[in-house]
């Protein structure tokens, strides 16, 4: 027999140490009872999924901070200045809808071919988990971008949690990490996205594997092919490449025809029209039915009844019959819940349209998030440090111009955080009471203007007509 190459003395020299060759012959011959077929591949592509958001993910934590004041601008950073950044956040954010549509799809099909019979049970309940933490994910991760669509959308949701009772306003406490939206927030929810709920799901997901394998696929619901078995490599190993093929070329796809949006910053002071993701306008919609205490009734029983239902489904329907169209009232029972479901979407959408004042508003934020996301990436400048900041400078700023420095700086603040003893802080100048343009303009001609409580002294200082318009442009940038 000739000498081994050095590959295989390698692979043999790690063998002995690991069992890498049992494992290996373990999961490509494990038997597929009636064959490999198309209808198996969900659980993989899902696999696969999460791994593509994993990765994705983790090479944005390497420009994302997650703070209020510069979570929005280190994303429009991704968006707009890093190479492939646009490509890489649009994989990600469809990703984490195709997640939840796949993770739907496969507790569908395991419940409506009863593959949760036969001992199967703890598959099924594990699974029921982890479609939990892929909705989690959806949410904790929308709060990222920090845009209007972001913070207000999180702000309602939370504040929907909030309406549970006993266990709401605790909820909803932790989540916030007090009684608004702030840093604190956007923290918790940064370590849930990229911490807790990745090593959760990644341990319940290899638990499923394991019981799945210990079980066995449950094969076909006809059972006219049980005395079929294949291995699971080559054909299953084949369609399931097919299958996370197709997956990575849709997203690839989809991100480089609609990239991901990003609105402008949060602005907590304005009057924003929020709406949920896709994936929770059900909910919503069914809250316009429910109002006041009502409302109880789509936030904590309604969800409460279906997953109870399905976390107990394995253990109350003992009956062995697997074939759907021998189980009529489940097999109607899922596709009403499903086809509802959707249309409560398209509904939501339908009555947004027909709504004049909502629809006009809606309309408006639309053009504020496309003005603000084909505007070109700019770095600024945040007193003696660089911030990465989106064009536009909302949320943002660049240093105070000169003039601010020589004549106001001393009472006002370097960054208009304002003097306790001498003078209050600009910041938070356009939001109540609002000051336009104009109105600063004549506070600084007229230091007694509009009644202030702390007016400035009279020998406020001669300045240009221009250096006043730098200062008053910089002002109504602060936050």
């Amino acid at each position: 027999m000739a000498d081994k190459s050095k590959v295989d003395q390698l692979v043999d020299w790690v063998d002995e140490r690991t069992g890498v060759k049992a494992l290996m012959d373990g999961a490509l011959n494990e038997p597929i009872r009636g064959g490999a077929r198309w209808a198996y591949v969900l659980g993989s592509a899902l696999l696969f999924l999460f791994a593509i958001q994993v990765v994705t993910g983790i090479v944005m934590t390497l420009y994302y901070v997650p703070t209020a004041d510069h979570a929005h601008a280190s994303v429009a950073y991704i968006q707009k200045a890093v190479p492939g950044g646009a490509l890489l956040r649009g994989i990600h954010h469809y990703g984490s809808s195709a997640m939840v549509i796949l993770a739907v799809a496969h507790l569908a099909q395991t419940f409506l071919f009863g593959a949760y019979k036969q001992k199967r049970e703890l598959i099924w309940v594990i699974g029921v988990v982890m479609l939990l933490l892929v909705l989690g994910f959806g949410f904790t991760g929308y709060l990222l971008t920090w845009d209007q669509a972001a913070y207000f959308g999180t702000k309602v949701g939370t504040s929907i949690a909030g309406e549970i009772p006993v266990v709401g306003p605790i909820q909803q406490k932790i989540m916030l990490g007090g009684t608004e939206l702030t840093t604190v927030t956007l923290s918790r929810f940064f370590t849930a996205h990229v911490f807790l709920l990745p090593l959760l799901l990644a341990l319940l997901a290899g638990l499923h594997v394991a019981l799945f394998r210990k079980a066995g696929p449950a094969g076909p619901y006809h059972n006219r092919d049980d005395n079929k078995v294949d291995r699971f490599f080559p054909k299953q190993v084949f369609f399931d490449s097919v299958a996370m093929l197709v997956v990575f070329v849709t997203l690839v796809y989809l991100a480089l025809k609609m990239p991901a949006e990003l609105g402008p910053v949060a602005d907590p002071s304005s009057d924003y029209l929020a709406r949920p993701p896709w994936y929770f306008m059900p909910l919503f919609q069914l809250l316009k039915w429910f109002p006041g205490p009502w409302s109880i009734i789509p936030t904590a029983v309604l969800p409460a009844v279906i997953f109870g239902a399905l976390f107990l489904l394995p253990f109350l329907d003992r009956n062995v019959e697997r074939n759907p169209f021998k189980r009529p009232i489940a097999s109607l029972v899922l596709l009403l819940t499903i086809a509802g479901s959707i249309g409560l979407i398209f509904l939501a959408k339908h009555q947004d349209r027909n709504n004049p004042e909502f629809a006009e508003k809606l309309k408006k934020q639309e053009e504020e998030m496309h003005a603000f996301f084909q505007a070109p990436f700019e770095p600024q400048i945040i007193g003696a440090t660089t911030a990465m900041v989106g064009a536009g400078g909302a949320g943002a700023i660049g240093a105070a111009p000169a003039a601010y420095m020589e004549s106001c700086a001393d009472c006002h603040g370097a960054n208009g955080q304002g003097d306790a003893d001498l003078g209050p802080p600009l910041t938070g100048m356009t939001g109540k009471p609002r000051r336009t343009a104009e109105d600063l303009f004549k506070i600084m001609e007229d230091a007694r203007a509009y009644d202030l409580k702390k007016p400035m002294p009279q020998s406020f200082p001669d300045i240009s007509e221009a250096d006043k318009k730098a200062i008053v442009e910089w002002m109504l940038k602060l936050k």
